[in-house]
């Protein structure tokens, strides 16, 4: 489109209508209510024989969302779709409804309206009798827009008022896809589903009383070709929710969670404690006794809380191995000095020292050993550095960096909901034109101060200005006894175990690095030990570096 053109006919009194356009259409609903889809079939054919109807129109097939809230753009794939298309010169004109089917956001209709003229595109709001090509229509989009997004505001406080009345009378809210349940309208009760309640039973049975695992119920569930309430497959996710409902016992559960955002659509979740929740067995008949649902509900609580427990991740994990049997270390206490550790091959664990007899490691001496190697090899700094950037920029550098541009985004997401309510204000006429410029403007300075500091942050992350912090960090872990975890687990890739002249107490250890060194290492470490009966005895390793990179 023509904007200058399409302007100076319009002027001239040259209906649009009038006007040789391609000309699309867009048309939305919120919900995927029958109603609604009805709804939206009449506005799909209501706009195709209105703009078939103007013969100096050309029809472009038009972009419909269904079933999706008008508060989210991004979920609106053939809006965005259409606003791509519009881009690349399709059409002219965009023919929609009204703005709520738009946008209910004050600025995204804004936005999406000058992004569109930008391309040579104007939106015809046929209900508010707007036409974006007009030099007047934002002031009027604006002003629409504001009153499209307060009517939603107010909507979602309705909503949220009527619920919090509901539950306070005890009304059973929603539930028309509980599994087990269906729910009366005329009585507002839950009536149980016979053939359903007794999947109900064997579920809890299978779990509180047979201990079987949530993943194991969901297979057996899933071959028996069992189907939720939704008609999908049983995951371990759908019955944790199901074990965690108190209504399979008769109880009246609410306000689990609570959208705290209309716009965002935030959601906050209410621990259990906070629940409304009570023993009603005349509205919601139990599906099963308290006893059962409060040991099934036990032993939910307790596995949750071991599956939380994060297992450390040990310094030689993974990477030392028997030579004889290929099977890898496992870390164990040493009982008889608290202040060490042991590495035992996995097959000497299950079977016994008569299937394998390979040597036990202790950890303080491996510790030495690497202490000693690092020093002798004489690793250089700037090969260390180049070793270990990618671990320090990854996880340390990196992770403070990230955090200041969150930061930085959250502050001008801030300003920019702050620029909203300022817009909002002045089309109130709270606050003055000049006002309004004013502290417009201040705000404006402060986005381009913050976006100047975002990009002088960004700019530090990719250069390599940080070698020198890194170099003092490498100074004090690599040089020093004190092996670090991170150096270690870097440079050694594995460790083959094995005995010489069929003596445990003579261990060869093969020693496979990712770092390339100039000459041969075969060095002999001995050390001093202990046991249980105070007898004192020494340990040979025989400790040959590999290079593997």
């Amino acid at each position: 489109m023509d904007l200058y053109n399409v302007r100076s006919k319009l002027n001239m009194g040259i209906p649009l209508s009038n006007i040789k356009l391609r000309v699309t259409d867009y048309a939305r609903v919120s919900t995927d209510h029958e109603e609604q889809k009805k709804s939206l079939r009449n506005q799909i054919e209501h706009f195709e024989q209105y703009i078939k109807e103007r013969r100096d129109w050309v029809y472009i097939p038009g972009y419909v969302d269904d079933g999706i809230s008008g508060t989210s753009d991004i979920k609106r794939n053939n809006f965005m779709k259409m606003i791509e298309d519009a881009r690349l010169g399709k059409f002219d004109l965009i023919v929609t409804k009204e703005i709520s089917r738009f946008s209910r956001n004050t600025l995204d209709s804004i936005k999406y309206t000058r992004e569109l003229l930008s391309y040579g595109v104007a939106v015809l709001f046929v209900n508010d009798n707007i036409n974006t090509a007009m030099p007047d229509s934002e002031l009027r989009l604006t002003i629409m827009a504001s009153m499209a997004q307060d009517e939603i505001r107010r909507l979602s406080e309705r909503v949220k008022f009527g619920m919090n009345r509901a539950i306070k009378r005890g009304e059973i809210l929603g539930n028309n896809l509980l599994y087990g349940y269906k729910k009366d309208k005329n009585t507002k009760t839950l009536n149980i589903v016979k053939s359903e309640a007794s999947n109900i039973k064997r579920i809890y049975e299978l779990y509180a009383i047979d201990n079987l695992s949530l993943t194991c119920i969901s297979k057996i569930l899933n071959r028996e070709k069992i189907k939720t309430s939704r008609g999908k497959n049983w995951s371990v996710a759908t019955l944790s929710r199901l074990i965690e409902n108190p209504k399979y016992k008769g109880f009246y559960c609410a306000k689990k969670s609570e959208v705290i955002d209309y716009m965002t659509k935030k959601v906050k979740y209410f621990n259990k404690e906070d629940w409304v929740t009570y023993e009603d067995k005349i509205k919601i008949p139990p599906i099963i006794s308290s006893y059962l649902w409060e040991r099934a509900n036990k032993r939910l609580v307790l596995r949750k809380k071991r599956k939380n427990i994060k297992k450390k991740n040990y310094i030689y994990s993974g990477k030392i191995y028997c030579a004889n049997h290929n099977k890898v270390f496992y870390r164990r206490e040493f009982k008889h000095n608290k202040n060490d550790v042991i590495w035992v091959c996995k097959e000497y664990l299950r079977k016994g020292k008569v299937y394998c007899d390979s040597p036990i490691i202790r950890e303080s001496e491996l510790n030495e050993i690497f202490s000693d190697i690092f020093s002798k090899l004489n690793i250089n700094l700037l090969d260390s550095i180049k070793i270990l950037l990618k671990y320090y920029k990854d996880f340390e550098i990196n992770k403070e960096i990230n955090e200041n541009i969150k930061i930085k985004e959250k502050e001008l997401n801030n300003i920019c909901i702050r620029k909203d309510k300022l817009l909002e204000l002045n089309i109130q006429n709270i606050l003055s034109n000049e006002e309004f410029k004013i502290r417009n403007e201040e705000l404006n300075n402060k986005i381009k101060s913050i976006n100047k500091e975002l990009k002088m942050i960004k700019e530090n992350n990719k250069n390599n200005n940080l070698l020198e912090n890194i170099y003092n960090i490498l100074k004090l872990k690599i040089i020093s006894k004190n092996i670090n975890n991170k150096i270690i687990n870097l440079l050694l890739n594995y460790i083959n175990v094995s005995k010489i002249d069929n003596n445990k107490n003579n261990i060869k250890l093969d020693i496979y690095l990712s770092y390339k060194f100039n000459k041969d290492y075969n060095t002999i470490y001995e050390f001093n030990r202990d046991n249980k009966y105070s007898k004192k005895y020494t340990v040979k390793y025989n400790v040959t570096l590999k290079k593997e990179v």
